[in-house]
């Protein structure tokens, strides 16, 4: 790996994780609920933070020092690509399994803000009696969420966990990680 190549590899990685909280932030904002501004922030928070894994790619490529060209740089090639000690990129593998099914990163993939988002809770309770709540106090406190933006939320850690996580295992793996 050339540091002076995966120096800003990793800014970029990095600098989309920014853009995308950047965007996120903003959508908190109750003055644009509703808005082609919130639509516009939820479009630019989904480019941003699918372009964090195209960005990691690119690391990984580098830190493995894999010599695949940019415009033909994918999952499968990384899944497929050998490590100078030929051994298969784990991080790779890692990704794939959370494009499979029923995971964070295939749902973050393919999801479409202006489609209703399915509430898992409302589903399991559906058909059973709902309590009501006495205490007016609880009423209250019961501030309601908006669902997209806690879902961004959630999304937004888990990449930055994922990335930070397969970065260090990448750099230990190569033998690259910064002397201590």
């Amino acid at each position: 790996m050339k540091k002076k190549k995966y120096l800003p590899l990793k800014e970029l990685t990095d600098t989309k994780l920014r853009y995308s909280q950047l965007y996120l932030d903003e959508l908190k904002n109750p003055k644009i609920a509703g808005s082609d501004t919130e639509k516009a922030h939820q479009q630019s928070f989904l480019f941003h933070l699918n372009g964090v894994v195209d960005a990691f790619f690119a690391e990984l490529n580098e830190i493995y020092n894999l010599g695949i060209q940019e415009k033909n740089l994918s999952l499968e090639k990384l899944k497929n690509a050998k490590s100078d000690s030929k051994k298969p990129i784990k991080e790779a593998s890692k990704i794939k399994k959370l494009y499979g099914k029923k995971n964070w990163l295939a749902e973050l993939k393919s999801f479409n803000p202006h489609l209703p988002l399915s509430d898992k809770k409302a589903k399991k309770t559906k058909g059973k009696a709902k309590e009501e709540t006495s205490n007016l106090v609880e009423q209250i406190s019961q501030i309601p969420t908006n669902p997209i933006i806690d879902k961004f939320e959630e999304w937004q850690s888990k990449m930055r966990k994922l990335v930070s996580e397969l970065r260090e295992s990448a750099l230990h793996a190569s033998g690259n990680s910064p002397k201590k």
